[in-house]
C-alpha cells in the first residue's frame, strides 16, 4: 500500500473514530442530562401557550435517525386548553414527535432545534358555537418576542408521518379534515415572512365550508409537490398554481387565503384537463354530485373550478366550467353523440341572494350534438334551482327524416322514407321524474315532402306537408296535406294541455282533428278497423339506450288518447259503396269509434247515422242507428254486397228506399261484414220499386200464372219492419200488390240456411183491379176467387224451393 494512501486512512479513520466518540459521548451528555433537556424543551414550548396544558410522558435520544446531528424522541406528548374536559378535542395528541438538534448547540448548553418530526397522532383546532377555540392558547406573546426568545424562527424543516390534521369550527360550520401519510417541509424565513415547500401524500376527509352543503374532494387522495407563501405584512398565505395529483389525476391548483382584517376572503383556482367526468362531479359536494349523477360522458373534458369565500362566514361562490369536443354524453333518457359544448356551475346566478341549490345554475353553451342520429343545436341552456330543477333553452334541428327511424330503435312508429324537417324550440320546465313543474313549450316543426309508414296500422303515406305549433301548453297542426296512393288529405289539429299530459297522462289528452278531402278510399284505411299494432313493449328495457322516451311516449299517446275528428269529404269510396258530400263527427278512443253524427250522399239520396264499433282485432263488434232517404235500392245493395244474401241480389231489385235501421253487428279485421252477424230491426218503405228475375217468382211462374210477367214486377209501395236474427230475416205478414200478381208473404228468410216462407198468392189478376179507386173495394176484389199456399224452403241443393203448402193460419194482416 502506498504511503499516502495510508496516511490517509489513518487520518480519515482517526477523525471519524474522534466523531463517533464525540456524538457517543453527547448521547451519553443527553441521557446523562435527560431531565434538563426535557425542561429545556418543555420550558421553550411552554412560552407559547397560555393557560393551556404540556405533557410530555417521556424523552429518549435517537442515535441513528439524525446522524451525526442528535436527535431526541418525545414520547406521548399532548397539549390541551382549559376547556378540552368540555369539548374533548386536545389540540395536540401524537404518539412520538422527534427534535433535530444542532449538536455544537448543545457543547454550548444552548438548545438550537432544526427539525421537527411528528409521528402517529392529531393536531385538531376546534371553535366551538360561541366562537370559542383551543388554539387561543398559542396567540403571540410580546413580551417573548420583544425577549427574542422562541423556537419557531429556528425551525427550518418539519415531517409529518401518520398523522391527522383537523380543522372544525362549528359557529362557522367549516371542517377541514386530512389524513395525512407523510409530509415532510423546508421553510425559509424572509424580511416580510416565509417560503415553505411541501412533499406531502395526504388524503382529504373533509374541505366542507359548509358543513350543511357536504365537502369538496371528499375522501379523495392527493399527493403533491407544494410550495406556500406567507407574506406577514399583508397577512396572506398563497399557494402558487402549481401540479398536484387528485386520484392520481394530474390537475393545477393555486389558492389564497388572508388573515388579517374581516372580512377575510380566500380564493382557491383549480384547472384538469383531461378529466373523466365522474371524477370531476366527485371532487365537488354530495348535493352537488348529486345533480350531475343523471349525466355520463365517455370521453374526458377541460374543467376549472374557482371558489371564492370568507373565511370567517358563509358558503363560498363555486364556479365550475367546462370544455369537450366530439364527446358521447348520456343524459338519463338520452343519448347524445358527436356532442361539443362549454359548460358552467355556479352556486350564486343571482347576485346577492344567498348561495345554495335554489341559486345554483348548470349552462351550456354552443351545443352540437347529434341526438339519435338526429343533429340538435343550442346557444344557450341554463338549467335553474337545484333543488327543483328547471331547465331552459331554444333548440334547433334542421335533419332528413329518415334520421328519426334509428331514434325509434325497434319500437317503429313511423318509417320515414323521405323528407326534411326544421325545428326550432324553446322549452322550459323540469327533468327530474314525478316534479309539478308545468313544462312550457314553444316554437315550431316544419315537416316538407315527407314520405312514411304508419307501421301500427301498415298506412303508406306520401307528399307529407305539416307545421308543428307549440304555444306553451298546447299543440297546433297546421297547413297538413297528406297522400296515400288513391286518397289526398288536408287536415289541422290541436292537442290542449300537451305539455301538461304528455308523460303523465297521456290517456287524458284530446286530440282535436279537422279533416278536408276531395276524395277517399276508406279500402286504404281498412287496417283501422282492427286493433293496432302491439309495441314491443318486452324490447323497451333492454333497448333504453337506443329508444328515445319521447318518440317511444308518442306511440302512448296516439294509443291511449281520446281523437276527435270532423271529417268533410267531396267523395268517399269503400269497395262497392261510393258517397258524396260526406260530413262525420268522430270519436277514436284506445277501445272504440263512436261515430256521432255521420251525414253522406249516395245512390240519390241520402243515409245518416250514428253508433258505435268496439275495436277487438279480428272481431270488431259495432251498433248503428241509421236513416235511409230516398235511394236506388239497386245502388244500395250493391254498395252494401246485398247484406250477405245470395238468392235476392242487387240485380233483382229497383225502386226508391227509404229506411231506418237499428242493427248490431261484426266487421272483420279487413273490413268486410262478419256473415250471419246482424242483428237489429229494419223499417223501410220502398216506392216505385219492382223485382227484376227473382227466381223464386220465376220458379212460380214456370208453372202457375204462365200468361203474366213474372221477370219484371212493378209495385208503387211497399212497406215492413224487418227483424235482423243473425243469418235470419223475420219478415211479418205483408200483402204485396204488384203489376203481375197478388202476395201475401211472412215467415223466415236466411241469409244461409233456414228459410222458410209461406206465401199466399190470390190468382186474379192485377190487372183487372187497375181500374179502381176504393182501397177497400180493391182490398175485399183481392181475395176473390182461387187463393194457392206456396211454402219456400231451402232444397237439398241449398238453394230456395218453392213447393205447395197446407193452408196456413193466417194473422192479422196489413195492407203493405
Amino acid at each position: 500500500m502506498k504511503k499516502w494512501l495510508r496516511i490517509t486512512l489513518i487520518v480519515s479513520g482517526s477523525l471519524l473514530g474522534l466523531l463517533v466518540l464525540l456524538w457517543l459521548g453527547l448521547a451519553w451528555h443527553i441521557r446523562h442530562n435527560k431531565a434538563m433537556i426535557l425542561q429545556q424543551i418543555s420550558d421553550r414550548l411552554k412560552e407559547r401557550l397560555h393557560g393551556g396544558e404540556l405533557l410530555i410522558k417521556d424523552m429518549e435520544p435517537s442515535l441513528v435517525r439524525s446522524f451525526p446531528n442528535i436527535s431526541v424522541a418525545l414520547e406521548g406528548v399532548s397539549v390541551k386548553d382549559s376547556l378540552c374536559n368540555v369539548h374533548r378535542h386536545p389540540l395536540l395528541d401524537v404518539a412520538r414527535i422527534f427534535i433535530k438538534i444542532n449538536t455544537f448547540s448543545l457543547l454550548k448548553k444552548q438548545l438550537d432545534i432544526k427539525q421537527i418530526s411528528l409521528e402517529g397522532g392529531t393536531v385538531y383546532l376546534f371553535t366551538d358555537s360561541t366562537g370559542y377555540s383551543n388554539a387561543s392558547m398559542l396567540k403571540p406573546d410580546t413580551k417573548v418576542k420583544a425577549e427574542g426568545k422562541g423556537m419557531a424562527a429556528d425551525i427550518t424543516r418539519f415531517q409529518l408521518h401518520d398523522m391527522k390534521l383537523v380543522m372544525e369550527n362549528l359557529q362557522k360550520h367549516k371542517l377541514f379534515s386530512f389524513a395525512i401519510g407523510h409530509l415532510q417541509g423546508n421553510l425559509r424565513n424572509h424580511d416580510s415572512g416565509w417560503v415553505c415547500n411541501l412533499n406531502m401524500a395526504v388524503r382529504v376527509g373533509s374541505l366542507a365550508f359548509n358543513t350543511d352543503k357536504g365537502s369538496f374532494l371528499k375522501d379523495k387522495p392527493l399527493q403533491t409537490d407544494l410550495e406556500v407563501t406567507y407574506n406577514s405584512n399583508r397577512k396572506l398565505l398563497e399557494i402558487p398554481q402549481q401540479a398536484l395529483y387528485i386520484s392520481d389525476q394530474k390537475i393545477t391548483a393555486g389558492a389564497s387565503f388572508s388573515f388579517g382584517d374581516h372580512p377575510r376572503p380566500f380564493t382557491v383556482h383549480i384547472i384538469a384537463e383531461q378529466i373523466p367526468f365522474r371524477l370531476a362531479a366527485s371532487m365537488l359536494t354530495p348535493r352537488i354530485n348529486a345533480k350531475l349523477d343523471s349525466i355520463s360522458l365517455e370521453n374526458p373534458l377541460d374543467a376549472e373550478c374557482v371558489l371564492k369565500g370568507l373565511m370567517s362566514r358563509g358558503e363560498p361562490a363555486v364556479n365550475v366550467t367546462w370544455k369537450t369536443v366530439k364527446n358521447h354524453v348520456m343524459p338519463k333518457g338520452m343519448e347524445l353523440q358527436e356532442c361539443s359544448f362549454t359548460g358552467r356551475f355556479s352556486n350564486e346566478w343571482i347576485g346577492g341572494q344567498p348561495r345554495g341549490d335554489e341559486n345554483s345554475v348548470i349552462s351550456l353553451y354552443g351545443l352540437t350534438a347529434r341526438c339519435y342520429g338526429i343533429p340538435v343545436a343550442a346557444d344557450t341552456i341554463d338549467i335553474t334551482n337545484l333543488r327543483h330543477p328547471t331547465l331552459m333553452g331554444i333548440f334547433k334541428s334542421n335533419f332528413s327524416l329518415t334520421d328519426l327511424n334509428s331514434a325509434q330503435g325497434e319500437e317503429e312508429i313511423f318509417r320515414f322514407t323521405g323528407g326534411t324537417a326544421n325545428a326550432t324550440l324553446f322549452y322550459k320546465g323540469g327533468i327530474t321524474v314525478g316534479d309539478t313543474i308545468i313544462p312550457y313549450l314553444k316554437g315550431t316543426i316544419q315537416l316538407k315532402d315527407g314520405a312514411m309508414v304508419y307501421v301500427p296500422r301498415d298506412l303508406q303515406l306520401t307528399a307529407c306537408n305539416a307545421l308543428l305549433d307549440f304555444n306553451g301548453q298546447d299543440l297546433f297542426l297546421q297547413n297538413i296535406s297528406v297522400r296515400t296512393q288513391k286518397s289526398s288529405l288536408q287536415m289541422e289539429g290541436s292537442v290542449r294541455n300537451i305539455t301538461r299530459l304528455y308523460f303523465s297522462n297521456p290517456d287524458k289528452l284530446q286530440l282535436d282533428w279537422n279533416v278536408r278531402s276531395d276524395g277517399i278510399d276508406l279500402n286504404e284505411f281498412r287496417a283501422f278497423l282492427g286493433k293496432r299494432r302491439q309495441s314491443k313493449r318486452t324490447t323497451m328495457a333492454a333497448n333504453r339506450r337506443k329508444i328515445s322516451r319521447i318518440a317511444s311516449q308518442l306511440d302512448v299517446m296516439l294509443s291511449t288518447c281520446i281523437i276527435n275528428l270532423n271529417v268533410q269529404l267531396a267523395k268517399l269510396s269503400y269497395g262497392n259503396f261510393t258517397a258524396q258530400q260526406v260530413k262525420a263527427d268522430l270519436s277514436m278512443k284506445e277501445s272504440n269509434v263512436t261515430l256521432k253524427r255521420v251525414s253522406l250522399a249516395h245512390a240519390g239520396g241520402s243515409i245518416d247515422m250514428n253508433g258505435v264499433m268496439n275495436q277487438e282485432g279480428a272481431n270488431n263488434r259495432f251498433k248503428i242507428n241509421a236513416g235511409i232517404r230516398n235511394v236506388h235500392v239497386d245502388q244500395l245493395f250493391q254498395a252494401f254486397n246485398n247484406f250477405g244474401m245470395q238468392s235476392l241480389s242487387h240485380r233483382n231489385l229497383r225502386g226508391i228506399f227509404s229506411a231506418k235501421a237499428a242493427v248490431s253487428g261484426n266487421i272483420l279485421d279487413n273490413g268486410s261484414m262478419s256473415p250471419q252477424s246482424m242483428y237489429g230491426t229494419l223499417s223501410f218503405d220502398l216506392r216505385q220499386g219492382a223485382l227484376v228475375h227473382f227466381a223464386p217468382l220465376e220458379d212460380i211462374g214456370n208453372f202457375l200464372l204462365r200468361k203474366r210477367n213474372l221477370d219484371n214486377i212493378t209495385f208503387d209501395n211497399l212497406k215492413n219492419t224487418l227483424t235482423l236474427q243473425g243469418n235470419k230475416i223475420i219478415v211479418p205478414p205483408m200483402q204485396i200488390n204488384s203489376s203481375a200478381l197478388y202476395l201475401d208473404v211472412s215467415g223466415v228468410y236466411a241469409i244461409a240456411k233456414g228459410t222458410d216462407m209461406y206465401i199466399t198468392v190470390p190468382l186474379r189478376n192485377p190487372k183487372k183491379d187497375e181500374d179502381i179507386v176504393d182501397k177497400e173495394e180493391k182490398k175485399a176484389r183481392r181475395k176473390k176467387g182461387i187463393i194457392l199456399h206456396f211454402r219456400a224452403m231451402d232444397g237439398d241443393d241449398g238453394k230456395v224451393k218453392i213447393k205447395m203448402g197446407g193452408k196456413k193460419d193466417k194473422p192479422e194482416e196489413a195492407e203493405m
